[in-house]
């Protein structure tokens, strides 16, 4: 969660200025996750950052809203999902990923160009 708060600091508090949707913040209570999820995602957003975590891979969550952001763009064609590694993992990434050029905030050979790479990766048109 510190790496979200941080992501969001880095992205919209700063000279990037992007809005990012964020569930838990932007979305009010009492509606159904799963209608809401697709919904945001079909309709409201042009990009979907997907962390990649341990604890990703173990919630059916955040598995419905990665294929379901990838059935809207087969191929990735349109660079809809941007994959952000932020910590070493135990578990084997994804394979339904593995075509996607991630954001791997671990390579310290690249750390100094992560927030812009992920910016410039956002505000594709």
């Amino acid at each position: 969660i510190s790496f979200v708060h941080e992501m969001i600091k880095q992205l919209e508090q700063s000279n990037f200025r992007l809005k990012l949707c964020v569930f838990d913040r932007d979305v009010l209570p009492g509606t159904c996750v799963w209608t809401i999820t697709s919904e945001l995602i079909e309709k409201r957003c042009k990009r979907m950052v997907v962390v990649i975590s341990d604890d990703y891979l173990d919630s059916d969550e955040c598995d419905f809203q990665t294929k379901f952001a990838l059935s809207l763009c087969p191929g990735a064609r349109q660079k809809r999902l941007i994959p952000v590694k932020y910590k070493s993992m135990k578990k084997t990434f994804p394979s339904i990923l593995r075509f996607i050029t991630v954001c791997d905030y671990t390579n310290e050979c690249t750390k100094a160009w992560f927030w812009t790479r992920l910016a410039k990766a956002l505000s594709l048109p």
